[in-house]
């Protein structure tokens, strides 16, 4: 056989061995994706994992309010953008924030803000062809927002299909505790409140009722809520919110165990972060000639997608400007060397993206998961923290001149982003990988924690404790019973009540 024989059959064989890898790893594989918040900043997680599902050779069909603008042949999206007219049009976070609105008012306004964009990204036409035309459509795995949005995962069962559960922030405690992690109410606070790191004795008493609260009254009220949506979607034969909130098969929680998000977590789950970062792209001429000129260096003062600049009232306007009129320093853009400070809300990828690019933070919470995020910055060394309703003129200008002339809020900032990057793939790459690995096996059920699922009276013994407890309260009682017998007997004695009646003389 000849030499160039051999090249052919070698370059033949080296192609079915490229395929054959392709092929076990999923590659070409049908995947559904959910994503209905109406948030872009939820929503740049979600895109990053559909890019990357996209770049393995998957077909991907995409429910969400961001589409991703792209000429792939392997993507069909179903437009939801019309949901963020709804967010806008019926609750303002920031203004209810400062008007001292209580945590559980703005949950509830929020709550039901969702069921009204939920019940709209329901009807789209597309999405209810795709339900009447289920017997025509073949799916391998559904990766699905995991909230409390349960009419979505609804699609797991009409497919028939593994699920995926993933967030763009930490889970809320329900996810974890269906997946087995721990959730201790005083340890891992839910992401509502205002506080997560040392508790006082109050704040636990807080944290246990409100856990309490969420599970036995306001989720069994938006369930109830959801499962009428579900009904009116998908039939009565369909499982309800609890059986199909339970039916996740992996759970995909995009924080960093680097940043303080520690809890032990069963196999089930993975932890994520920085899933949408990438590197720095050239700036415009214009705003990099800008910020090579600046002399003192530049701030960039940033609140997020979701806090809209008219939201902020007057006063905190004025101690905005009047901090920033004070100071020597420029404001704008990130990812520059120029660029010393980053004045943020707290948001889980603005905080991202400021470890990613050494930039210490000074943060100004406004809700949810904010002030815990505030407080991991402060815990790490890489900024302070200010709350909304603490905020003056002056306090912010020393909180801003302490991160920036302090040098050991840069270095901490640069060690713990040289810790986060010290990883054996990217954060994207291991998204991937989990999701053509739940496709292989058909789902993850090897690795279910089964005590999960017992009932929270079982889980936690208290039914042991009640029995040791009620024992114990016999015993002492039977005791106390023969203490008392054994005392009317020997009153009963004679030689006993003279002995007792001259030691009273």
């Amino acid at each position: 056989m000849g030499t160039a024989t051999l090249r052919v059959v070698s370059l033949i064989a080296t192609v079915f061995v490229l395929m054959a890898f392709v092929v076990e790893n999923g590659s070409g594989s049908r995947i559904l994706a959910i994503f209905p918040s109406p948030a872009n900043s939820h929503q740049i997680v979600f895109r990053a994992i559909v890019k990357g599902l996209l770049e393995r050779g998957h077909h991907v069909t995409m429910m969400g309010t961001d589409p991703i603008e792209t000429d792939n042949p392997n993507i069909t999206q179903i437009d939801w953008s019309f949901a963020h007219k709804i967010i806008v049009e019926n609750i303002d976070v920031a203004k209810l924030r400062q008007e001292n609105c209580k945590t559980l008012t703005i949950s509830k306004q929020l709550l039901h803000v969702t069921e009204m964009f939920v019940r709209a990204e329901m009807n789209h036409p597309d999405v209810q062809q795709l339900i009447r035309n289920a017997g025509d459509e073949q799916f391998d795995v559904l990766i699905v927002e995991y909230f409390q949005m349960t009419p979505f995962f609804a699609f797991a069962e009409l497919f028939n299909v593994p699920m995926i559960g993933v967030t763009s922030i930490d889970s809320i405690s329900q996810a974890h505790e269906v997946v087995g992690n721990v959730v201790n109410p005083v340890i891992h606070p839910e992401i509502s409140h205002k506080f997560s790191v040392n508790l006082n004795f109050f704040q636990r008493i807080d944290a246990l009722l409100t856990k309490i609260f969420i599970d036995h009254i306001l989720f069994p009220g938006e369930f109830a809520k959801y499962d009428e949506i579900i009904e009116q979607n998908f039939g009565s034969n369909m499982s309800k919110s609890y059986e199909l909130m339970n039916r996740v098969d992996f759970l995909m929680t995009n924080v960093e165990p680097a940043m303080g998000f520690i809890r032990p977590i069963v196999p089930q789950a993975i932890q994520l972060g920085f899933l949408h970062i990438e590197p720095p792209k050239p700036l415009p001429t214009d705003l990099q000639q800008y910020l090579d000129r600046s002399r003192h260096g530049v701030i960039y003062f940033s609140l997020g997608t979701l806090i809209r600049s008219s939201s902020v009232n007057a006063k905190n306007t004025k101690i905005f400007l009047d901090a920033f009129k004070s100071l020597k320093y420029d404001q704008d853009l990130l990812a520059h060397s120029n660029v010393k400070l980053f004045v943020t809300q707290g948001g889980q990828q603005s905080m991202e993206e400021a470890v990613d690019r050494h930039v210490p933070m000074v943060v100004i919470p406004f809700n949810f998961d904010q002030f815990g995020n505030g407080d991991k910055v402060v815990e790490r060394g890489i900024g302070k923290s200010i709350w909304m309703e603490r905020l003056t003129t002056d306090g912010l200008r020393q909180a801003i001149l302490e991160v920036i002339e302090n040098k050991k809020y840069k270095r901490n900032i640069e060690r713990l982003g040289k810790l986060i990057r010290d990883q054996p793939m990217r954060p994207v790459d291991k998204a991937v990988w989990w999701t053509e690995y739940v496709i292989r096996h058909q789902g993850a059920s090897h690795y279910r924690y089964k005590p999960a699922q017992m009932p929270a009276w079982q889980y936690h013994y208290y039914d042991v404790v009640a029995f040791l407890l009620a024992v114990t309260a016999l015993l002492i009682a039977a005791l106390g019973y023969a203490v008392r017998r054994f005392y009317r007997f020997l009153a009963g004695h004679r030689w006993f009540s003279t002995q007792v009646k001259q030691k009273a003389l």
